[in-house]
């Protein structure tokens, strides 16, 4: 094969150029490096993260990759769909399917995983499910045609455990059952505080509704105002006056 001989890929769709003819390229004389200058040079080379003598991006940011988080927010969840089940041939039909079957089976890969049941793949067979910890709602559905039993997992709820050099202490995730009862238990005691501070009020007014029955108004006389003695004040000399009888005496 020759150079002449060589063609296109049919995924290449950028203009062909014409290349080492000089003037006939259209970036002749210079060779589209224009004039003069360090990148004219033949030896001239940029490297990739160069930002026109800039600190580049990859100098600014830190060594360190990604970063660690101080807990576990999701657990893992193994994720199983029916059909698989339904095709496996080791599973025969009114079998019981817990953890350490799926274990067996090679499902998952400890008794403790999370496993949730998808409705994804044909299924026909009567399995009966426990300890299993979520079903989605399209499962249950068809769980529920051929008259499947399945029960979800009733155990203590998955616990997010810390790292030890945070300061956050053990977070607890509840389950659905708990939050319920624990909205209940805040709604009755919201009931019970209302309903005491009603009965307290009016205990209150009784007390004070009594208190006015029994007790008389105190009648309080005030003391007659004594008349004030009006004292006039002397008449006050003229100050022309005052100067001729300091002047006489002056003279005198």
């Amino acid at each position: 094969m020759r150079i002449h001989e060589l063609q296109k890929s049919k995924w290449f769709k950028d203009k062909e150029r014409r290349r080492w003819r000089w003037n006939g390229t259209g970036t002749g004389n210079y060779s589209g490096r224009g004039l003069k200058g360090q990148k004219s040079r033949s030896w001239f080379s940029m490297k990739p993260f160069f930002e026109g003598w800039q600190t580049s991006i990859v100098q600014r940011l830190p060594k360190s990759r990604g970063f660690t988080r101080y807990y576990k927010l999701v657990t893992d969840v193994c994720i199983i769909n029916l059909g698989v089940l339904d095709a496996d041939p080791r599973i025969s039909n009114d079998m019981e399917i817990n953890k350490q079957v799926l274990k067996d089976l090679g499902y998952i890969k400890s008794i403790t995983a999370f496993v949730k049941l998808l409705w994804h793949g044909d299924y026909a067979k009567k399995l009966t499910f426990k300890d299993i910890d979520a079903f989605s709602a399209s499962a249950k559905v068809k769980m529920d045609k051929p008259g499947t039993v399945h029960s979800v997992f009733k155990g203590t709820p998955v616990k997010v455990v810390k790292d030890s050099k945070s300061k956050v202490w053990k977070l607890k995730i509840k389950t659905l059952a708990e939050k319920n009862a624990t909205k209940v238990q805040l709604d009755q005691k919201v009931k019970v505080e209302k309903v005491e501070k009603i009965v307290q009020k009016k205990v209150v007014a009784k007390k004070a509704a009594v208190k006015k029955a029994v007790t008389p108004k105190k009648v309080v006389t005030k003391p007659a105002k004594e008349d004030k003695v009006t004292v006039k004040k002397p008449a006050k000399e003229d100050k022309a006056v005052v100067k001729k009888t300091i002047s006489k005496k002056a003279t005198k």
